[in-house]
């Protein structure tokens, strides 16, 4: 009777871990597009602060994580930092301003300056796996729409009213670049005219345009 060692122990083969999803980050990249579009409005920019203050901090947390996407926790972290300071700056110096711009809005408004016209939104540059998120207004209801992985140029078009209760929308387009080198630039556009622009360049560039129901009646 032969005996017949044993093979010799192979471990397994290692590497690094594939990785995953991160929640923290998705949550403090939501907070911060909405703590940035609150800083645009008169007393919602109070309760803004405090929401672009936990988006950073989520945001902090969120890139710590081991094994976790950091794209989202990073565009998180600058868009909660930038709400941050604007909501404390707009609080004080922004309020007499826009009041004033939806007193006139208002004015046109009950002078029969009512109507709807075509806002698009625009995102293009080199830049390669996009996120996107904007927001809309569909029968007076504002929402949240986002596009992950978005190969550039994007586009989106909305029919939105003119003065009025519309005076008080605030309309936002928010562009994340993916890890590779590029720019990304995002536009909002009513009927041919660039109502603001911004474009931003490298891994993980966030590139945000912002634009007041007031503009749309000028």
């Amino acid at each position: 009777m032969s005996y017949s060692p044993p093979p010799p122990y192979q471990p397994a083969p290692t590497g690094p871990a594939p990785k995953r999803g991160n929640g923290l980050g998705l949550a403090a990249l939501i907070l911060g597009i909405a703590a940035l579009v609150g800083a645009f409005i008169p007393f919602v920019n109070y309760i803004s602060g405090v929401i672009a203050f936990v988006g950073l901090v989520l945001g902090i947390i969120a890139v710590v994580l081991k094994a976790r996407r950091r794209a989202a926790a990073i565009a998180g972290i600058i868009l909660s930092a930038v709400a941050l300071v604007l909501s404390i700056i707009l609080a004080v110096v922004y309020t007499a301003w826009l009041f004033g711009s939806i007193a006139e809005g208002i004015r046109q408004g009950q002078d029969g300056a009512t109507g709807q016209t075509s806002l698009i939104y625009q995102v293009d540059g080199t830049g390669s796996d996009v996120d996107i998120s904007y927001s809309a207004y569909t029968d007076g209801i504002s929402t949240t729409q986002q596009s992950t992985g978005q190969a550039l140029p994007f586009e989106q078009e909305y029919v939105v009213s003119t003065g009025g209760a519309a005076t008080y929308n605030s309309y936002t387009i928010t562009a994340t670049n993916g890890a590779a080198e590029g720019d990304v630039t995002c536009r909002i556009i009513l009927d041919g005219k660039v109502l603001t622009e911004q474009t931003s360049t490298g891994p993980y560039a966030t590139a945000s345009c912002t634009a007041s129901g007031t503009e749309l009646l000028r």
